[in-house]
Order: structure tokens, then sequence, then C-alpha cells
């Protein structure tokens, strides 16, 4: 059911992580919204390893842990997020509703039991 794992690493100058991973690292700039947040959201790649980048302001009301932010959230994609949803609900555990983003995904969120966040996603176009 799961096709790809994307961490999201929360970043105090996402403009200034993108230079380090693009410049320092080699990854390639897939996708950004400079105008999201206090400093941004990027998606970075080559090959098989990907990265979100995200403000911490990108999401509303972020949790903090130890007046700290999470350092990354893990996004799952999947090509069955209503039965991915279903199953994982009927075993008990508490998943957000569904949601149509505005970047052309339906995601939900859990927490694990460590406390990271687990994004799951399916693009609307499939």
């Amino acid at each position: 059911m799961l096709n790809g794992l994307t961490p999201m690493l929360i970043c105090a100058d996402v403009q200034a992580s993108i230079k380090f991973y693009t410049d320092t690292i080699g990854l390639k700039i897939e996708s950004r919204l400079d105008e999201v947040g206090k400093t941004g959201w990027a998606s970075l790649g080559e090959g098989n390893v990907h990265i979100m980048l995200a403000s911490p302001t990108y999401f509303p009301d972020m949790p903090k842990v130890n007046d700290r932010y999470y350092q990354a959230q893990y996004y799952f994609y999947t090509d069955e997020l209503d039965a991915l949803r279903e199953r994982i609900a009927g075993k008990g555990v508490e998943v957000t509703e569904i949601i149509e983003q505005f970047y052309g995904m339906r995601e939900f969120e859990m927490v694990d039991p460590d406390g990271h966040i687990l994004i799951f996603g399916q693009n609307i176009e499939k």
C-alpha cells in the first residue's frame, strides 16, 4: 500500500537550508513555495533521495517539544489513501480526516507512539 517516504525537516530559514542542501549536498529543487510560512517550503531530491523543507509557520499551530519544533515529519506516499486510513483507524489509532490540500494532495495525519508526526498523502490526480 505504501510507495514512498519523504522526511519533512522543519527549518528556521528554509531559504538558507535550500542553499545548503543544493550547494553542499547536491540535491536539486523539485518544487518550492517561497511565499508560504515565514521562510517558505521546498521539495528537494536527487535519484531516490527526497526531502521537504518547511518553515515552522508553514503549519498552523506547529507543536513544540521541550521548547523546540519537531525536527522532521514523515510523509508517506500511497495510491490507496482511503483504504489505508480505514485500516489504521480500524486498529483504534487516532487519525485526522482526509483533507484535499491546495498543492494537489489528499492527506491525513497521525502521531506514532513516540510522538513522531506521520503524514500520508495521495496525489489528487490518481
